[in-house]
């Protein structure tokens, strides 16, 4: 008789696989598309810069417009005023004057004990003796103060919306040089206007980056043809949406416009952008 060894079988381990609970794609799908319409990526994975500029010029824009409310008396006026005069676009305070100009008599208003007055003083004391009459900073310093709160508000959102979607894109090295050359070129395009207005605001500046956003999503729809409504919704939105409201504002508040300082930064966008 042969005899076999009784074999053992060992069980082994039953394969056990986990499978985690479905996450809901939903949430991620929404926060995702809320994501990308704050962004202006052309090609997946770009590299995106911070917008240290954008952010910074609107602290400072907040901040020297909180001045201007302070109850500070300087040459018996509002520190407001005297801030205007200062830095505001004034051509007379930008160029030489004529000499029969300065010799023309004008109301006092920086005296009351003269009897007699003439333009070329009233202007200086406007104008301040500092650098008089070559005080080219004020092409700089316009973008820097504002009329009223609701004039700092409309500038700002559009500065920020616009600024930090531009900068994130491009760095911050482009937007700074589009930005200033852009309130250069609105201050240019009010002189040829009219030499004798004087004007406060970062319009200009911002009418830059708005054209340059503009070309950059009209670029954008031809690489990008599956894409293209969503691209028209940003233009909608971050464009034509925020122009529309300043434009009805101005109109019912009966806001005077400097149109002649938005063309010109405007244009200077529109430049950059192609």
């Amino acid at each position: 008789m042969h005899t076999t060894d009784d074999i053992q079988l060992e069980m082994k381990e039953p394969l056990t696989i986990q499978v985690e609970n479905p996450v809901s794609t939903k949430k991620n799908t929404v926060c995702l598309r809320f994501r990308r319409v704050f962004t202006l990526d052309v090609q997946p994975n770009e590299k995106h810069h911070y917008p240290i500029f954008i952010i910074i010029m609107s602290i400072l824009h907040i901040s020297i417009h909180l001045t201007t409310y302070v109850n500070i008396k300087w040459r018996d006026q509002r520190f407001k005023d005297s801030l205007d005069d200062l830095w505001m676009y004034y051509i007379p305070c930008m160029r030489p004057t004529p000499y029969y100009m300065h010799m023309h008599i004008v109301d006092c208003i920086s005296s009351i004990q003269n009897v007699t007055c003439y333009y070329g003083d009233e202007l200086k004391h406007k104008c301040f003796s500092f650098l008089y009459p070559h005080q080219l900073w004020r092409m700089v310093t316009i973008n820097l103060l504002h009329i009223n709160w609701f004039h700092l508000l409309v500038n700002l959102s559009k500065q920020l919306i616009l600024g930090i979607l531009l900068e994130r894109k491009y760095g911050s090295f482009r937007i700074v040089i589009v930005y200033w050359l852009s309130n250069v070129g609105g201050i240019l395009c009010a002189m040829l206007e009219d030499s004798r207005k004087s004007v406060v605001g970062a319009s200009g500046a911002i009418y830059g980056l708005l054209l340059l956003f503009t070309v950059e999503r009209l670029n954008a729809m031809k690489t990008n043809i599956d894409h293209r409504r969503f691209i028209l919704m940003q233009l909608v939105l971050f464009a034509a949406f925020p122009m529309a409201i300043s434009i009805f504002s101005a109109a019912i508040l009966g806001i005077n416009v400097a149109h002649a300082v938005h063309i010109g930064g405007g244009l200077v966008g529109f430049l950059f952008g192609i």
